[in-house]
């Protein structure tokens, strides 16, 4: 005997059917498992689908195997939530086009912690990277969850700060919640799991597509209260994401870039057009209506605070954009061999990153 929940479970999976025409189908024949029923001509009766939707539907009777299908969620250690249900979303319930229903792996933050997603370019430039890294760290420490789509690039560093600075963080996939992509953030994935949760609105098993983004992306915007873009260019699926975040009412915020670099494009675009500039993090507190406890302030600011002399001066040298150690030499006034122990100790105390080719940048 299947439940309501199960054959909603099928009628999710069938991704070419959009969700109006899903809504419709439900509405007019009162229940999934009444469509499931359905024959031909009542399917036919009810105006809402194209002959060759119609024609869809039906193999995918024959071809979904329910049991098989309980039986890879189990495996996957996932749990599917309908619409309703206690464990679904609650943002997504303001959307129009909301899912039928939601696959989880991990924990949904339980809290009423803010979310805040960052998402940004996959070829992320050394001044993304540094501003996400910061900007997901500190938001991590103020217990904000961090949304985004676990791509390469933004995405990546944006979970990786989070965790590594023991904040929850959920990842929306383009593929099924059993499918890491790209693989080589199998690692990444498996620390997600268990800091947060892994979501997706598509089946099991779901590669991914280029047309799955989209509809992934308008999940992240939902899910958050404000959307920060590091990073994108012109036409990117940043963009997307801001978009669908402003139709839904909520908050966005880009971080200004170059002019000259064609991944800030998108970011200086959406300034320019009304959208609020990203400058440090008490921005986003203020735009969302968290205030700094003072503690955690303090906090801060004894982390940074025990520096030697010329720690400090080496220190204030560095910022959020890369600069090599020459240029430190020059500008700090310290001699080759200080200023490699001073780099060292500095990134021993988590006050700076050191990148590819001997460049610096501000971990705080």
């Amino acid at each position: 005997m299947y439940t309501e929940k199960n054959y909603i479970m099928w009628l999710n999976s069938l991704i070419a059917l959009n969700m109006e025409h899903k809504n419709s189908l439900l509405a007019y024949f009162g229940s999934c498992e009444n469509l499931w029923n359905a024959d031909r001509g009542d399917i036919t009766a009810a105006k809402i689908l194209a002959k060759e939707e119609i024609e869809l539907l039906i193999r995918s009777r024959y071809k979904y195997k329910m049991d098989e299908e309980l039986e890879k969620l189990y495996r996957s250690e996932a749990s599917f939530y309908v619409k309703g249900e206690k464990g679904y979303p609650i943002p997504f319930t303001m959307m129009e086009d909301m899912p039928l229903g939601i696959y989880i792996i991990g924990e949904y933050p339980k809290d009423p912690a803010p979310f805040v997603s960052i998402v940004g370019s996959r070829r992320i430039t050394d001044y993304g990277a540094a501003v996400c890294n910061a900007v997901s760290k500190e938001l991590a420490e103020y217990g904000i969850v961090i949304v985004s789509g676990m791509a390469m690039g933004t995405d990546a560093v944006a979970h990786k700060s989070c965790i590594d600075n023991g904040g929850k963080t959920i990842a929306v996939l383009g593929s099924g919640v059993d499918v890491c992509y790209p693989a080589t953030n199998t690692n990444l994935y498996n620390e997600i799991k268990y800091n947060g949760c892994i979501i997706s609105e598509f089946p099991l098993g779901e590669r991914p597509s280029a047309a799955n983004f989209p509809y992934r992306n308008r999940l992240i915007a939902a899910l958050s209260s404000l959307t920060l873009v590091v990073e994108a260019a012109e036409a990117s699926g940043s963009l997307i994401t801001a978009n669908k975040a402003l139709d839904y009412g909520r908050s966005v915020m880009a971080v200004p870039g170059n002019i000259t670099s064609r991944y800030s494009v998108g970011c200086n675009s959406l300034i320019a057009g009304g959208c609020r500039m990203y400058t440090c993090v008490q921005d986003i507190l203020d735009e969302i209506g968290v205030r700094i406890d003072k503690i955690s302030l303090k906090k801060m600011e004894k982390d940074i605070s025990p520096l030697a002399p010329s720690e400090k001066i080496v220190y204030d040298c560095i910022d959020y954009e890369p600069i090599t150690a020459d240029e430190l030499i020059a500008k700090a006034g310290v001699e080759s061999k200080e200023l490699s122990v001073i780099l060292t100790l500095l990134e021993l105390k988590g006050c700076i990153r050191r990148l590819s080719g001997q460049k610096f940048v501000r971990n705080l």
